[in-house]
Formats: structure tokens, sequence, C-alpha cells
């Protein structure tokens, strides 16, 4: 049996994503990201999306954070400028860090957001 998958919305500049928050509940199988991706950002018949966004641990290094992006079509992304803008700002608002700027490992190498007061 699946279990529910638990998400937050967000959007930022004309782009909305699912946030996985894998450092509270566990992220989906491997296997099942590119087609939970296709399905959940449907925007008729899922919830409607541009992609899901996994925030994870990081792998190891400096970084404070890890970010996978799957697109809309299931393939997966290095980077999105208005996704970590938006992962920035939740992991400062559920209280995951204080600090103004990160460290976010992401496929595309080390991004560091900063938030402004």
């Amino acid at each position: 049996m699946r279990r529910p998958v638990r998400f937050t919305k967000m959007h930022g500049l004309g782009n909305s994503y699912l946030f996985l928050d894998g450092l509270d509940d566990p992220a989906p199988a491997e296997d099942e990201l590119p087609a939970l991706a296709r399905q959940a950002s449907d925007r008729n018949f899922g919830i409607g999306s541009d992609g899901i966004i996994l925030l994870l641990p990081p792998s190891g290094g400096d970084a404070d954070f890890r970010m996978r992006i799957f697109n809309a079509d299931g393939s997966e992304g290095e980077m999105c400028g208005n996704g970590i803008r938006c992962l920035a700002r939740l992991v400062y608002d559920r209280g995951y860090t204080r600090k103004r700027e990160i460290t976010v490992e992401t496929a595309a190498g080390p991004i560091r957001p900063r938030l402004q007061p």
C-alpha cells in the first residue's frame, strides 16, 4: 500500500513547485520520483506544478542542505533559480536554520542563496 506524500506548494516569479521535506519525512523511493513528478505536476489531473523539489540533508562537505529537482516531465534537473529561492525560505520558515545565507548542494554544484531581512 502506498503511503501518502506530504508536500508544500510554493511559487516564485511564475514557477510553482511541490516541495517534499526529506528532513522531516522519508523521501519517496528513488524509482518512484520521475512518475510522481509527472503525476503530481499535471495541471488537469494532479496538483499542478512545474515539478517537485526534494529538500534533503547534505551528502557531505560544507553544505547545509541538498536539493533535487524533478521537472514536470519526470526528468531530473540540475538546479532552478526560482526553486532554490523558495527552498531557502522554506528551511528558514520551518526553523531548520536561522542563518540568512545557506549553502545548498545541487547537481549544478553548491549554490548560496541569501535571505534579505
